[in-house]
């Protein structure tokens, strides 16, 4: 039994959002507490060497749990809260669950590095304007990684197979980063957009869906299930 959690991320940071919709698949209530990649918690670095969000505190009848970054708190979660399998119970799924939950993981990192953390950043910092060499490059890394997600689905239904798994919450939660600022092009991937929508009706998606940075409207469809 778990008597406390605690989540230290940011709103919009994608490892975050992973995070928050596995604790929404389990049924995990948490304290979130924010702490932006710019200027991180003072606790984070506390709780681990190295530690940075997101990171995941609990307390309960195991002891002093803490859990930093995503293959920590994901797989952790899949193995001491009862509910929603995050990972399929076959073997042979597992691994290729696993398999396409770090591909989306390494795959996105040049789309966060550079679009995402542009758009973020010219947010941040308002006195400056985007690089749009950044934006270019993430935009086009971004396309790839559609057509190739887009493919996955078609084929499969999801992701990895037939049952939804880690790496759809993954891709998940990579895309509705981006299309916070409108950066996907649904049009070009319509497999992947029908994937989506259903992944976007669930009700661990909704908190992400109610995510508002100061000063930046999301794009028009962001929230809406019927896009």
């Amino acid at each position: 039994m778990l008597h406390m959690s605690r989540l230290y991320h940011w709103s919009l940071d994608p490892a975050g959002r992973l995070v928050r919709l596995c604790l929404g698949e389990k049924g995990v209530e948490f304290e979130a507490v924010e702490s932006p990649p710019w200027s991180p918690h003072p606790d984070v670095a506390r709780l681990a060497p190295g530690a940075v969000a997101p990171a995941l505190v609990q307390e309960g009848r195991g002891g002093h749990i803490v859990a930093v970054g995503t293959r920590a708190i994901c797989e952790h979660l899949d193995e001491s809260v009862e509910g929603t399998h995050l990972l399929p119970l076959h073997p042979g799924e597992r691994a290729e669950a696993r398999r396409l939950w770090a591909w989306v993981e390494a795959g996105f990192e040049q789309v966060t590095d550079n679009l995402l953390t542009e758009r973020v950043m010219q947010w941040v910092r308002r006195d400056r304007q985007p690089d749009s060499e950044k934006l270019r490059r993430g935009a086009h890394t971004l396309r790839g990684r559609l057509t190739f997600l887009n493919a996955m689905v078609e084929v499969n239904g999801n992701v990895a197979g037939r049952n939804l798994s880690l790496a759809d919450f993954a891709a998940a939660a990579h895309l509705s980063a981006v299309d916070y600022f409108g950066d996907v092009e649904w049009k070009a991937v319509p497999d992947l957009k029908v994937w989506y929508a259903r992944i976007k009706s669930r009700p661990s998606f909704r908190p992400l869906l109610a995510d508002r940075l100061e000063a930046v409207r999301p794009s028009a469809h962001y929230a809406d299930l019927d896009f």
